[in-house]
Protein backbone atom coordinates (compact mmCIF):
# COMPACT_ATOMS: atom_id res chain seq x y z
CA UNK A 1 0.00 0.00 0.00
CA UNK A 2 2.86 2.88 0.74
CA UNK A 3 5.85 3.26 -1.64
CA UNK A 4 9.52 3.80 -0.16
CA UNK A 5 11.92 4.20 -3.07
CA UNK A 6 14.91 6.16 -3.79
CA UNK A 7 13.98 9.76 -4.40
CA UNK A 8 14.85 11.22 -8.35
CA UNK A 9 17.88 12.48 -9.46
CA UNK A 10 19.30 15.96 -9.48
CA UNK A 11 19.48 15.31 -13.30
CA UNK A 12 16.11 14.13 -13.58
CA UNK A 13 14.64 17.52 -11.86
CA UNK A 14 16.75 19.53 -14.64
CA UNK A 15 15.16 17.85 -17.46
CA UNK A 16 12.01 18.62 -15.90
CA UNK A 17 13.25 22.10 -15.32
CA UNK A 18 14.24 22.58 -18.98
CA UNK A 19 10.55 21.44 -20.28
CA UNK A 20 8.53 22.86 -17.64
CA UNK A 21 10.24 26.42 -18.60
CA UNK A 22 8.48 26.59 -21.92
CA UNK A 23 5.37 24.77 -20.21
CA UNK A 24 5.27 27.67 -18.34
CA UNK A 25 5.88 29.99 -21.38
CA UNK A 26 3.41 28.28 -23.17
CA UNK A 27 0.58 29.21 -20.60
CA UNK A 28 1.55 33.04 -20.13
CA UNK A 29 1.72 33.44 -23.96
CA UNK A 30 -1.54 31.79 -24.43
CA UNK A 31 -2.91 34.28 -22.18
CA UNK A 32 -1.00 37.34 -23.02
CA UNK A 33 -3.41 38.36 -25.34
CA UNK A 34 -5.42 39.96 -22.15
CA UNK A 35 -2.90 41.77 -20.85
CA UNK A 36 -2.67 43.54 -23.86
CA UNK A 37 -6.39 43.74 -25.28
CA UNK A 38 -6.18 47.39 -24.96
CA UNK A 39 -2.74 47.97 -26.45
CA UNK A 40 -3.90 46.02 -29.38
CA UNK A 41 -7.09 47.52 -29.82
CA UNK A 42 -5.69 50.89 -30.44
CA UNK A 43 -2.82 50.12 -32.55
CA UNK A 44 -5.05 47.98 -34.26
CA UNK A 45 -7.58 50.57 -34.80
CA UNK A 46 -10.17 47.63 -33.71
CA UNK A 47 -13.13 46.74 -30.88
CA UNK A 48 -12.31 44.31 -28.20
CA UNK A 49 -14.72 41.92 -29.50
CA UNK A 50 -12.08 41.03 -32.73
CA UNK A 51 -9.08 41.66 -29.82
CA UNK A 52 -10.90 38.30 -28.80
CA UNK A 53 -10.87 36.72 -31.79
CA UNK A 54 -6.98 37.37 -32.10
CA UNK A 55 -6.50 35.39 -28.58
CA UNK A 56 -8.59 32.96 -29.69
CA UNK A 57 -7.13 32.01 -32.83
CA UNK A 58 -4.37 30.26 -30.63
CA UNK A 59 -6.61 27.50 -29.66
CA UNK A 60 -7.72 26.66 -33.00
CA UNK A 61 -4.02 25.02 -34.08
CA UNK A 62 -3.55 24.76 -30.33
CA UNK A 63 -6.30 22.25 -29.91
CA UNK A 64 -6.54 20.26 -33.09
CA UNK A 65 -2.52 19.51 -33.03
CA UNK A 66 -2.86 17.72 -29.65
CA UNK A 67 -2.75 14.55 -30.70
CA UNK A 68 -1.12 14.79 -34.03
CA UNK A 69 1.80 16.61 -31.49
CA UNK A 70 1.45 13.35 -29.28
CA UNK A 71 2.29 11.41 -31.99
CA UNK A 72 5.15 12.80 -33.05
CA UNK A 73 6.36 12.84 -29.59
CA UNK A 74 6.24 8.77 -29.39
CA UNK A 75 8.10 9.00 -33.08
CA UNK A 76 10.39 11.46 -33.37
CA UNK A 77 10.87 11.67 -29.28
CA UNK A 78 10.29 14.94 -27.13
CA UNK A 79 13.91 16.48 -27.90
CA UNK A 80 13.18 16.90 -31.33
CA UNK A 81 10.05 17.93 -31.00
CA UNK A 82 10.48 19.96 -28.22
CA UNK A 83 13.58 21.99 -30.07
CA UNK A 84 11.08 22.26 -33.30
CA UNK A 85 8.28 23.63 -30.94
CA UNK A 86 10.31 26.57 -29.33
CA UNK A 87 11.71 27.62 -32.73
CA UNK A 88 8.06 27.91 -34.27
CA UNK A 89 6.80 29.63 -31.30
CA UNK A 90 9.74 32.05 -31.30
CA UNK A 91 8.86 32.97 -35.11
CA UNK A 92 5.15 33.11 -34.08
CA UNK A 93 5.98 35.32 -31.05
CA UNK A 94 8.03 37.54 -33.34
CA UNK A 95 5.99 37.96 -36.15
CA UNK A 96 2.75 39.19 -33.92
CA UNK A 97 5.15 41.45 -32.64
CA UNK A 98 5.81 42.63 -36.08
CA UNK A 99 1.54 42.74 -37.36
CA UNK A 100 0.40 45.43 -38.36
CA UNK A 101 -3.54 44.69 -38.88
CA UNK A 102 -6.03 42.15 -37.51
CA UNK A 103 -5.15 39.34 -40.37
CA UNK A 104 -1.27 39.02 -39.82
CA UNK A 105 -1.70 38.88 -35.59
CA UNK A 106 -4.19 35.81 -36.27
CA UNK A 107 -2.16 34.22 -38.68
CA UNK A 108 0.70 34.60 -35.68
CA UNK A 109 -1.34 33.72 -32.81
CA UNK A 110 -2.16 30.91 -34.90
CA UNK A 111 1.46 30.10 -35.75
CA UNK A 112 2.14 30.30 -31.93
CA UNK A 113 -0.48 27.91 -30.75
CA UNK A 114 1.18 25.19 -33.08
CA UNK A 115 4.63 25.63 -31.18
CA UNK A 116 3.19 25.14 -28.25
CA UNK A 117 1.24 22.06 -28.84
CA UNK A 118 3.20 19.20 -28.02
CA UNK A 119 4.78 20.91 -25.05
CA UNK A 120 2.32 19.49 -22.29
CA UNK A 121 2.62 16.00 -24.42
CA UNK A 122 6.35 16.02 -24.09
CA UNK A 123 6.66 17.32 -20.52
CA UNK A 124 4.50 14.82 -18.91
CA UNK A 125 6.65 12.23 -21.67
CA UNK A 126 9.40 12.92 -20.45
CA UNK A 127 8.33 13.32 -16.48
CA UNK A 128 7.53 9.28 -17.40
CA UNK A 129 11.32 8.61 -18.85
CA UNK A 130 13.25 10.41 -16.21
CA UNK A 131 11.00 10.05 -12.94
CA UNK A 132 9.21 6.11 -11.35
CA UNK A 133 5.73 5.52 -11.81
CA UNK A 134 5.93 6.67 -7.67
CA UNK A 135 6.74 10.18 -8.35
CA UNK A 136 4.80 10.42 -11.78
CA UNK A 137 1.68 12.43 -10.43
CA UNK A 138 3.26 14.28 -7.67
CA UNK A 139 5.55 15.88 -10.86
CA UNK A 140 2.69 16.14 -12.81
CA UNK A 141 0.70 18.04 -10.20
CA UNK A 142 3.96 20.18 -9.04
CA UNK A 143 3.87 20.88 -12.87
CA UNK A 144 0.10 21.30 -13.09
CA UNK A 145 0.58 23.95 -9.98
CA UNK A 146 3.19 26.30 -11.72
CA UNK A 147 0.74 26.33 -15.29
CA UNK A 148 -1.84 27.44 -12.73
CA UNK A 149 0.17 30.24 -11.34
CA UNK A 150 2.42 31.06 -14.52
CA UNK A 151 -1.40 31.56 -16.06
CA UNK A 152 -2.69 33.58 -13.39
CA UNK A 153 -0.14 35.81 -12.46
CA UNK A 154 0.72 36.23 -16.45
CA UNK A 155 -1.90 38.35 -17.61
CA UNK A 156 -0.49 41.13 -14.93
CA UNK A 157 2.95 40.84 -15.86
CA UNK A 158 2.09 41.50 -19.18
CA UNK A 159 0.11 44.08 -19.07
CA UNK A 160 2.25 45.70 -16.71
CA UNK A 161 5.35 45.56 -18.85
CA UNK A 162 3.21 46.52 -22.63
CA UNK A 163 1.92 49.73 -20.28
CA UNK A 164 5.96 50.14 -19.36
CA UNK A 165 7.95 48.56 -22.01
CA UNK A 166 5.01 48.73 -24.95
CA UNK A 167 3.57 44.98 -26.12
CA UNK A 168 5.51 44.94 -29.21
CA UNK A 169 9.10 45.14 -27.25
CA UNK A 170 7.59 42.56 -24.64
CA UNK A 171 6.42 39.84 -27.72
CA UNK A 172 10.36 40.21 -28.92
CA UNK A 173 11.58 38.93 -25.55
CA UNK A 174 9.17 36.50 -25.12
CA UNK A 175 10.64 35.40 -28.66
CA UNK A 176 14.09 35.49 -27.70
CA UNK A 177 13.49 33.54 -24.49
CA UNK A 178 11.98 30.59 -26.51
CA UNK A 179 15.19 30.81 -28.88
CA UNK A 180 17.31 30.78 -25.73
CA UNK A 181 15.18 27.51 -24.62
CA UNK A 182 15.67 26.09 -27.99
CA UNK A 183 19.54 25.91 -27.38
CA UNK A 184 19.57 24.74 -23.89
CA UNK A 185 17.09 21.79 -25.29
CA UNK A 186 19.68 21.22 -28.19
CA UNK A 187 22.40 21.14 -25.71
CA UNK A 188 21.08 19.65 -22.21
CA UNK A 189 18.22 17.59 -23.10
CA UNK A 190 18.72 14.25 -23.10
CA UNK A 191 15.09 11.66 -23.61
CA UNK A 192 15.46 9.46 -20.74
CA UNK A 193 18.32 7.96 -18.72
CA UNK A 194 21.36 6.53 -19.99
CA UNK A 195 20.71 2.82 -18.66
CA UNK A 196 17.18 2.94 -19.89
CA UNK A 197 17.51 0.64 -23.47
CA UNK A 198 13.19 1.74 -24.54
CA UNK A 199 13.56 3.33 -28.15
CA UNK A 200 11.26 4.66 -29.91
CA UNK A 201 10.08 2.28 -33.46
CA UNK A 202 11.22 3.54 -36.71
CA UNK A 203 8.43 6.06 -38.18
CA UNK A 204 6.28 4.61 -40.66
CA UNK A 205 2.75 5.24 -42.24
CA UNK A 206 1.54 1.81 -40.89
CA UNK A 207 2.94 1.85 -37.08
CA UNK A 208 1.62 5.55 -36.83
CA UNK A 209 -1.98 4.26 -37.62
CA UNK A 210 -1.43 0.70 -35.24
CA UNK A 211 -0.51 3.96 -32.75
CA UNK A 212 -3.93 5.65 -33.10
CA UNK A 213 -5.69 1.94 -32.70
CA UNK A 214 -3.80 1.44 -29.70
CA UNK A 215 -4.89 4.24 -27.89
CA UNK A 216 -8.44 5.27 -29.41
CA UNK A 217 -9.07 1.55 -29.32
CA UNK A 218 -8.78 1.78 -25.53
CA UNK A 219 -12.07 2.56 -23.55
CA UNK A 220 -9.79 3.33 -20.38
CA UNK A 221 -7.84 6.25 -22.13
CA UNK A 222 -11.06 7.83 -23.27
CA UNK A 223 -12.82 8.10 -19.54
CA UNK A 224 -10.02 9.01 -18.06
CA UNK A 225 -9.59 11.75 -20.44
CA UNK A 226 -13.62 12.60 -20.36
CA UNK A 227 -13.15 12.37 -16.26
CA UNK A 228 -10.50 15.46 -16.81
CA UNK A 229 -12.22 17.22 -19.08
CA UNK A 230 -15.05 16.99 -16.20
CA UNK A 231 -13.29 18.09 -13.21
CA UNK A 232 -11.43 21.05 -15.46
CA UNK A 233 -13.67 23.42 -16.42
CA UNK A 234 -14.06 24.83 -12.54
CA UNK A 235 -10.55 26.66 -14.10
CA UNK A 236 -11.76 26.76 -17.65
CA UNK A 237 -14.84 28.32 -17.51
CA UNK A 238 -15.27 29.90 -14.22
CA UNK A 239 -12.01 31.41 -13.47
CA UNK A 240 -11.22 32.20 -16.78
CA UNK A 241 -14.96 33.56 -17.76
CA UNK A 242 -17.67 34.14 -15.22
CA UNK A 243 -16.14 34.18 -11.55
CA UNK A 244 -15.40 37.70 -11.36
CA UNK A 245 -18.96 38.98 -13.13
CA UNK A 246 -20.83 36.64 -10.94
CA UNK A 247 -19.52 37.86 -7.95
CA UNK A 248 -20.11 41.47 -9.08
CA UNK A 249 -23.46 40.67 -9.51
CA UNK A 250 -24.35 38.79 -6.25
CA UNK A 251 -22.35 41.13 -3.83
CA UNK A 252 -21.88 44.11 -5.71
CA UNK A 253 -18.49 44.71 -5.06
CA UNK A 254 -15.56 46.30 -7.36
CA UNK A 255 -13.53 44.18 -10.22
CA UNK A 256 -10.66 44.36 -7.90
CA UNK A 257 -12.63 42.58 -4.71
CA UNK A 258 -14.51 39.79 -7.17
CA UNK A 259 -11.14 39.19 -8.22
CA UNK A 260 -10.10 37.42 -4.96
CA UNK A 261 -13.05 34.64 -5.65
CA UNK A 262 -10.90 34.14 -8.89
CA UNK A 263 -7.37 33.98 -6.94
CA UNK A 264 -9.20 31.71 -4.48
CA UNK A 265 -9.77 29.32 -7.39
CA UNK A 266 -6.50 29.43 -8.80
CA UNK A 267 -4.77 28.73 -5.12
CA UNK A 268 -6.68 25.98 -4.33
CA UNK A 269 -6.30 24.33 -7.66
CA UNK A 270 -2.20 24.97 -7.40
CA UNK A 271 -1.64 23.92 -4.46
CA UNK A 272 -4.25 20.45 -4.85
CA UNK A 273 -2.36 19.44 -7.73
CA UNK A 274 0.60 18.67 -5.92
CA UNK A 275 -0.44 17.50 -2.80
CA UNK A 276 -3.59 15.24 -4.16
CA UNK A 277 -0.36 14.00 -6.51
CA UNK A 278 1.91 13.05 -3.88
CA UNK A 279 -1.37 11.48 -1.70
CA UNK A 280 -1.70 9.13 -4.71
CA UNK A 281 1.72 8.08 -5.10
CA UNK A 282 1.73 7.89 -1.93
CA UNK A 283 -0.70 5.21 -1.69
CA UNK A 284 -0.79 3.98 -4.41
CA UNK A 285 -4.06 4.90 -5.40
CA UNK A 286 -5.84 7.04 -7.92
CA UNK A 287 -9.84 6.42 -7.90
CA UNK A 288 -10.52 6.92 -4.64
CA UNK A 289 -8.87 10.69 -4.65
CA UNK A 290 -10.45 10.85 -7.77
CA UNK A 291 -13.91 9.84 -6.71
CA UNK A 292 -13.20 12.36 -3.41
CA UNK A 293 -12.31 14.96 -4.94
CA UNK A 294 -15.21 15.11 -7.50
CA UNK A 295 -17.60 14.61 -4.49
CA UNK A 296 -16.57 17.73 -2.76
CA UNK A 297 -15.72 19.87 -5.53
CA UNK A 298 -19.60 19.37 -6.05
CA UNK A 299 -20.73 19.86 -2.09
CA UNK A 300 -18.70 22.83 -1.91
CA UNK A 301 -19.77 24.85 -5.58
CA UNK A 302 -23.32 23.83 -5.18
CA UNK A 303 -22.70 24.98 -1.52
CA UNK A 304 -21.40 28.57 -2.71
CA UNK A 305 -24.02 28.78 -5.81
CA UNK A 306 -27.40 27.78 -4.27
CA UNK A 307 -26.69 28.91 -0.33
CA UNK A 308 -28.51 32.33 -0.04
CA UNK A 309 -27.42 35.17 2.21
CA UNK A 310 -23.72 33.83 2.48
CA UNK A 311 -20.90 36.02 3.36
CA UNK A 312 -18.59 37.33 0.04
CA UNK A 313 -15.74 35.68 2.29
CA UNK A 314 -17.46 32.73 2.74
CA UNK A 315 -18.10 31.85 -0.95
CA UNK A 316 -14.34 32.52 -1.55
CA UNK A 317 -13.24 30.59 1.10
CA UNK A 318 -15.52 27.75 -0.71
CA UNK A 319 -14.50 28.38 -4.26
CA UNK A 320 -10.84 27.84 -2.61
CA UNK A 321 -12.07 24.27 -1.53
CA UNK A 322 -13.73 23.91 -4.86
CA UNK A 323 -10.26 24.65 -6.36
CA UNK A 324 -8.41 22.12 -3.85
CA UNK A 325 -10.88 18.85 -4.71
CA UNK A 326 -11.42 19.83 -8.32
CA UNK A 327 -7.37 19.32 -9.07
CA UNK A 328 -8.15 15.93 -9.39
CA UNK A 329 -8.21 16.51 -12.65
CA UNK A 330 -4.41 15.48 -12.82
CA UNK A 331 -4.77 12.26 -11.87
CA UNK A 332 -6.46 10.81 -15.44
CA UNK A 333 -3.07 11.64 -16.64
CA UNK A 334 -1.00 9.53 -13.70
CA UNK A 335 -3.15 6.24 -14.75
CA UNK A 336 -3.39 7.18 -18.45
CA UNK A 337 0.85 6.72 -18.20
CA UNK A 338 0.27 3.38 -16.30
CA UNK A 339 -2.12 2.22 -18.86
CA UNK A 340 -0.63 3.24 -22.53
CA UNK A 341 1.75 1.04 -24.47
CA UNK A 342 5.27 2.76 -24.04
CA UNK A 343 5.11 3.76 -27.22
CA UNK A 344 2.18 5.40 -27.44
CA UNK A 345 2.44 7.52 -24.20
CA UNK A 346 2.71 10.95 -25.84
CA UNK A 347 -0.12 9.88 -28.00
CA UNK A 348 -2.19 9.00 -25.29
CA UNK A 349 -0.97 12.25 -23.06
CA UNK A 350 -2.29 14.36 -25.99
CA UNK A 351 -5.41 13.07 -26.49
CA UNK A 352 -5.86 13.34 -23.07
CA UNK A 353 -5.26 16.70 -23.03
CA UNK A 354 -7.23 17.56 -26.17
CA UNK A 355 -10.33 15.68 -24.27
CA UNK A 356 -9.84 18.16 -20.98
CA UNK A 357 -9.50 21.23 -22.90
CA UNK A 358 -12.57 20.49 -25.30
CA UNK A 359 -15.05 20.92 -22.08
CA UNK A 360 -13.61 24.22 -21.52
CA UNK A 361 -13.87 27.07 -24.01
CA UNK A 362 -14.95 25.42 -26.95
CA UNK A 363 -17.62 23.49 -25.61
CA UNK A 364 -19.15 24.75 -21.95
CA UNK A 365 -18.24 28.96 -22.12
CA UNK A 366 -21.06 28.85 -24.86
CA UNK A 367 -23.19 26.92 -23.41
CA UNK A 368 -23.06 29.19 -19.87
CA UNK A 369 -23.35 32.31 -22.88
CA UNK A 370 -26.77 30.50 -23.64
CA UNK A 371 -28.25 30.16 -20.25
CA UNK A 372 -27.59 33.51 -19.81
CA UNK A 373 -28.48 35.40 -22.64
CA UNK A 374 -32.07 32.70 -22.41
CA UNK A 375 -32.50 33.62 -18.94
CA UNK A 376 -30.96 37.36 -18.45
CA UNK A 377 -33.24 40.09 -16.52
CA UNK A 378 -31.69 42.44 -18.71
CA UNK A 379 -30.26 41.28 -22.17
CA UNK A 380 -28.41 41.02 -23.65
CA UNK A 381 -25.39 43.07 -22.21
CA UNK A 382 -23.99 40.77 -20.05
CA UNK A 383 -23.48 43.86 -17.31
CA UNK A 384 -26.96 43.42 -16.59
CA UNK A 385 -27.09 39.56 -15.28
CA UNK A 386 -29.02 39.66 -12.62
CA UNK A 387 -26.91 36.91 -10.01
CA UNK A 388 -29.56 34.30 -10.30
CA UNK A 389 -28.74 34.34 -14.06
CA UNK A 390 -25.21 33.52 -13.30
CA UNK A 391 -26.49 31.08 -10.61
CA UNK A 392 -28.62 29.05 -13.64
CA UNK A 393 -25.93 29.32 -15.97
CA UNK A 394 -23.10 28.22 -13.66
CA UNK A 395 -25.64 25.32 -12.38
CA UNK A 396 -23.49 23.50 -15.44
CA UNK A 397 -20.86 23.27 -13.48
CA UNK A 398 -21.90 20.67 -10.62
CA UNK A 399 -23.66 19.31 -12.97
CA UNK A 400 -20.27 18.20 -14.69
CA UNK A 401 -18.63 17.32 -11.29
CA UNK A 402 -21.82 14.57 -10.79
CA UNK A 403 -21.10 13.60 -14.58
CA UNK A 404 -17.35 13.04 -13.44
CA UNK A 405 -18.68 10.76 -10.68
CA UNK A 406 -21.07 8.85 -12.86
CA UNK A 407 -17.97 7.85 -15.53
CA UNK A 408 -15.23 7.16 -12.61
CA UNK A 409 -17.32 4.09 -11.88
CA UNK A 410 -16.76 2.73 -15.48
CA UNK A 411 -12.84 3.78 -14.83
CA UNK A 412 -10.49 0.93 -13.47
CA UNK A 413 -7.38 1.59 -11.75
CA UNK A 414 -4.19 -1.02 -12.72
CA UNK A 415 -3.05 -3.43 -10.17
CA UNK A 416 -0.34 -2.26 -8.04
CA UNK A 417 2.32 -4.46 -7.57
Amino acid sequence: MFTSIEGPSAKAWFMWALTITFLLLQFILQGSVSGMAPFLAKDFNTDVASVGLISSSYFWTYLLLQMPGGLLVDRIGAKQLLIAGTVICAAGTLLFSMSQGIHAALWARMLTGLGTAPALACCFYLIGSWFTPAYFAFVVGLSEALAMFSGGVGSEIISTAAMHLGWRTVLVWAGMLCLLLTVLMSVFLQERPKQSHHKPKPTSVLSIKQQLVAILGLPQIWLNGLFSGLMFPIISVLATYWCIPYLMARYGVTIQVAALGNLALFLGTGLGCPFLGHLSDFFRRRKVLMAIGALAAFVSLSMALYIPNLEFAFVVALFFLTGLFSSVYMLPFALVNEIAPNDARGTAMGFTNMLNIVFGAPLFTPLVSFVLKGHAEVAPDATNFSASSYTLGLSILPLSFLLALLVLLWIREPLKT
